[in-house]
């Protein structure tokens, strides 16, 4: 059976179904359609579609079908049981294709429905898609295969953090003695639950990868050799001209277009900024003000949710998936802002070198015996600001930080538009010969966990409002690599973009 293309819209009466259906020929006693509580079915060879509506609808004289032949569809008109009931997520259509036993949450309610918690308990359900996974194995990629990819909106006893209660402070443990990391063992990607699912792409010549053998090296090495590689690659003369080329007493000519990807303006910037006065204006006058920007999902966008493969997850610690988002989001914005808007051909490549869980399949950021550094999302911001000073076309400190502030719009304008950038991020990524193994182990995955209740609104505004908070209070002087500076000598010395800038300047004026 195939799944039709749809959409649902709604008034304060009905529902509104159109089904989409091409080149078939049918008769209307061929039409089958079932409506039961929140449950809708459509049919009609091939198609078939069942539907699980945030609020319960009715059977009756005012239910209507009909073909309209200019839009090759089928205009569906179904009664709400309760007239004026608000459904929420009728655009995000991949969430009404829920089976029997996939709980979902209604949002209809006037409460916060996400109070199950975000460490959600297990259902029956222990399998996604036969085909989903057949691609993936014929791909080379193997999932964890010691327990179901589970996870679920249940009555669990756990509340999930607030805006107040989400911790960002790394979790510290009693060392334990030493043992050896087995090579069965090394997992990676989404949740930790892929492995051996590189070697096919690096025989293809994957240029994202820094590691010397991903499949088998242990999330402390791999960040050991993230960071000689970053020492490496960082160039202190280029970011010295970045530096430079970015000052305004140089001439137009010769700032290689760096002063106009600064001076470029995000839409979400600019929508959110609209649409954040307006909610003043309203809140001034005594008028109804709403707590989340609203967004709809294009036509294009809802294919690619139908799209996703069909999974649940069992995720025992969602941080370092909202962690990996803010990495991604933050090399996604910086792309668009070097190319002031638009993506090309290298798009690709460079999310990927900025997203050190994508390049080093780095989910841990700091070694596990650093007791050091006490607040990870400032670990996520250092390292995706190393990155972005090492590898990228324009490496300016100040263009960072005006990337850093595209997302922290991106984050205040709800999980929408996160789920909007990541699914772009995932087309860029889906036909390509060489990087679409990103796509399987992560973008697939993080999409549909994007699209779920366990993604949490209030979580995502917190989010927002800590990374300002470490972005303005992080200093130049902290930025630092290690790098041989003297000739004569092979020994490696630490060296700020601070210290760099003082040399920059002073060389210019002597």
């Amino acid at each position: 059976m195939i799944t039709p293309f749809f959409t649902v819209t709604q008034d304060d009466e009905f529902v509104f179904i159109d089904v989409k259906i091409s080149n078939i020929r049918f008769k209307s006693q061929n039409i089958e359609i079932v409506v039961d509580d929140n449950l809708f079915i459509f049919s009609l060879q091939p198609y078939y579609l069942r539907l699980r509506l945030p609020g319960p609808l009715v059977d009756d004289e005012r239910a209507k079908a009909e073909f309209v032949s200019k839009d090759e569809k089928i205009a569906i008109k179904v009664p709400k049981l309760n007239p004026k009931e608000d459904f929420k997520d009728l655009d995000l259509t991949a969430k009404l294709l829920a089976r029997v036993n996939e709980h979902t949450v209604n949002t209809n309610s006037g409460s916060n429905d996400n109070d199950n918690g975000l460490l959600k308990e297990l259902s029956t359900v222990v399998t996604g898609t036969i085909s989903s996974k057949t691609q993936e194995e014929s791909a080379g990629v193997k999932t964890d295969a010691k327990g179901p990819l589970i996870q679920e909106i249940g009555g669990s006893s756990m509340s999930p953090p607030t805006m107040e209660q989400f911790d960002f402070e790394i979790e510290q443990k009693m060392p334990t003695s030493d043992t050896k990391v087995k090579v069965s063992s090394v997992k990676y990607g989404f949740n930790n639950q892929y492995e051996n699912a590189m070697a096919a792409s690096l025989a293809n010549g994957n240029d994202i990868n820094e590691l010397s053998d991903p499949d088998t090296v242990s999330a402390d090495d791999r960040i050991m050799e993230r960071l000689i590689k970053e020492n490496i690659k960082f160039d202190i003369e280029y970011y010295a001209s970045n530096f430079m080329l970015a000052n305004p007493l140089n001439s137009e000519e010769e700032d290689s277009g760096l002063r106009d990807v600064l001076a470029w303006e995000s839409p979400v910037t600019k929508n959110f900024l609209r649409w954040s006065k307006m909610q003043q204006e309203a809140k001034r006058n005594g008028q109804p003000i709403e707590n989340i920007m609203q967004l709809q999902l294009s036509e294009k966008e809802q294919k690619q949710t139908i799209d996703l493969p069909r999974r649940s997850y069992l995720i025992s610690d969602p941080r370092p998936i909202y962690y990996t988002t803010l990495s991604l989001l933050f090399a996604y914005c910086f792309d668009l802002r070097e190319n002031l808007g638009e993506n090309n051909i290298e798009s690709a490549w460079t999310i990927g070198k900025l997203s050190p869980q994508l390049s080093c399949l780095d989910t841990q950021l700091i070694q596990s015996n650093n007791w050091t550094e006490t607040n990870m999302l400032k670990v996520v911001v250092l390292t995706s600001i190393r990155r972005a000073l090492c590898y990228p076309l324009h490496r300016n400190y100040d263009l960072i930080l005006k990337t850093w502030d595209d997302v922290y719009y991106v984050l205040r304008s709800g999980k929408r538009q996160v789920l909007k950038y990541l699914l772009a991020i995932r087309e860029l990524f889906r036909f390509h010969d060489v990087y679409y193994v990103y796509k399987m182990i992560w973008l697939d995955d993080l999409s549909n966990w994007a699209l779920s209740d366990s993604c949490d609104e209030f979580v995502l505004r917190n989010i927002a409002h800590e990374l300002r908070k470490q972005v303005s209070q992080l200093s130049r002087s902290e930025i630092v690599f290690e790098k041989t500076l003297d000739p004569e000598s092979d020994e490696l010395e630490p060296i700020s973009i601070e210290e760099i800038e003082q040399f920059a300047k002073e060389s210019v004026n002597t």
